[in-house]
């Protein structure tokens, strides 16, 4: 069995193995847990009652936009709404909180797709998250349906296509 003292915990990472199988790793920490070996064994997680910032390592009382302290919520742009509603993004006037960031990850190719997952979907990703980003939503079978140079396009073809197809994951 294999035994980690302490770390944070970070998002489950999936890839797919060259049988077309999804293959899980949890990290935690600096190491990555396999957890496909642990299906169906027992896995114990304890929690030692310290939450810290997943950018900053600060010790916080909670933690907001899945992880940060407060402090970096408010100037991280990886924690602007316009990463929940793509269609909001405002790089292009010149208001992101970091240019950089923005640059790097809302400027660049992102894809409208229709995934398969509790029922049909659309939704976006980067071209860099592909197959990613439909491991992580559960999605048996997904389809690029249109390439967009940047992110609010992507939210813009998105939200129109939301009109007749589902933009949501259903929970099971």
């Amino acid at each position: 069995m294999t035994t980690i003292e302490q770390g944070a915990l970070r998002k489950l990472i999936g890839t797919r193995n060259e049988n077309g199988e999804v293959e899980y790793q949890l990290p935690i920490g600096d190491q990555r847990i396999a957890l496909n070996p642990l299906i169906g064994k027992e896995l114990q997680l304890i929690f030692h009652n310290e939450i810290r910032c997943c950018h900053c390592n600060r010790k916080t009382k909670k933690s907001y936009s899945q992880g940060f302290c407060y402090p970096c919520m408010q100037k991280l742009a990886q924690c602007d709404m316009c990463i929940m509603k793509p269609e909001t993004c405002h790089y292009e006037q010149g208001t992101c909180r970091e240019p950089s960031w923005g640059k790097s990850h809302c400027m660049v190719p992102h894809y409208v797709y229709l995934a398969n997952t509790s029922g049909l979907k659309v939704g976006i990703t980067r071209h860099t998250q592909i197959p990613t980003r439909w491991i992580d939503q559960g999605a048996t079978q997904a389809l690029p349906i249109f390439k967009v140079s940047n992110r609010l396009q992507s939210g813009l073809v998105e939200t129109a296509l939301a009109e007749f197809i589902s933009d949501k994951t259903r929970a099971c």
